[in-house]
């Protein structure tokens, strides 16, 4: 929430609560904390990151 913020925009003050679910969804009663892994999630490997940037190469966006 912290980096929307930082980039201009204004999320609902309800979001920045982690238990919080949208308008539509019961919050969370309890959050179990899960530890940092890197990359966050273990389909985001080498093959994963060559696709993306093949993705974006096809579409004329060019990154290092």
């Amino acid at each position: 929430m912290n980096e929307m913020v930082s980039r201009g925009y204004k999320p609902n003050d309800n979001w920045f609560d982690p238990k919080y679910r949208g308008i539509h969804c019961e919050p969370y009663n309890e959050l179990e904390k899960t530890p940092n892994t890197r990359p966050i999630y273990p389909e985001h490997n080498d093959a994963y990151l060559r696709e993306c940037i093949d993705n974006l190469k096809a579409k004329g966006i060019f990154i290092q």
